[in-house]
């Protein structure tokens, strides 16, 4: 009531009413949003690492094999078009085969191609040289 006892007095707080939960959902929204824009930078980041990783694994054999082929070119060429032979490397993962297989392109250029090895598969071993036995 007013003081003057006529007429009661009006609540102002009920206008107010609900600022806080607004308030609390705002930055519920907002946290989360913040949260997702971490989680996606995050996710990127470890694909990325997982898809070098992954390439590393899968060059760690293959480019020795294929260096070892151009250094077994410079002794001659292959006895066979296309010539097959294998190899054993070591890699972070133990010991692989490759498989690495020489075709010629035309007169003294040859494309060079090396892979792992297939279960099952047993080429003939890598020759140290090309050189015609004298």
């Amino acid at each position: 009531m007013h003081a003057t006892g006529k007429n009661s007095r009006k609540l102002t707080w009920l206008a107010r009413r609900g600022y806080a939960l607004m308030l609390t959902m705002f930055f519920c929204l907002l946290f989360l949003s913040l949260l997702g824009v971490a989680w996606r930078g995050t996710a990127s980041a470890l694909r990325g690492q997982s898809i070098r990783e992954i390439q590393t694994r899968r060059d760690e054999g293959t480019i020795p094999a294929l260096a070892r082929a151009m250094h077994l070119l410079e002794t001659g060429p292959p006895p066979s078009d296309p010539y097959v032979c294998g190899l054993t490397l070591d890699t972070s993962d133990g010991s692989r085969r490759f498989t690495v297989t020489f075709s010629g392109e035309g007169e003294n250029s040859w494309a060079v191609h090396a892979a792992a090895t297939p279960p099952g598969n047993d080429p003939t071993p890598m020759p140290d040289t090309f050189a015609p036995d004298s």
